[in-house]
């Protein structure tokens, strides 16, 4: 994995004890069966993002939490390492919890949009 800043190694190990073996990330209406499985699979994932944006900001706008439950909508907002461009994204989070750990993550965001902001875009005639 490549390094992308000093926090990296902190940050995956903080993945270690926040997530379990079995955890399950689904973005938007993906089938469960599509959904990117396991911890070292997410690290894999949080590595990649880190890599892409290396100075990534977020945000928590709301955070509500029921049984083992949690909802975070936030706002994120970066720099493209590829290209340069300035993006942002606004989107909601679900999050099961299980025994202290987060299970299950599903992950509500217009990726269209997102990728609209680094993408390059065919020439229009």
């Amino acid at each position: 994995m490549p390094a992308s800043g000093p926090d990296q190694e902190r940050a995956l190990a903080a993945a270690d004890e926040l997530l379990t073996a079995d955890f399950v990330m689904v973005y938007n209406k993906e089938p469960d069966a599509h959904a990117a499985r396991g911890r070292e699979r997410h690290k894999e994932f949080l590595a990649r993002h880190a890599a892409t944006f290396p100075d990534d900001h977020w945000t928590i706008e709301a955070l509500v939490a029921a049984d083992e439950t949690v909802a975070c909508r936030w706002h994120f907002e970066a720099k493209h390492a590829a290209t340069g461009a300035r993006v942002e994204a606004r989107a909601a989070d679900f999050f099961t919890i299980r025994a202290g750990q987060l299970a299950e993550l599903r992950r509500f965001l217009d990726f269209d949009s997102f990728r609209e902001q680094f993408e390059p875009h065919p020439a229009e005639n």
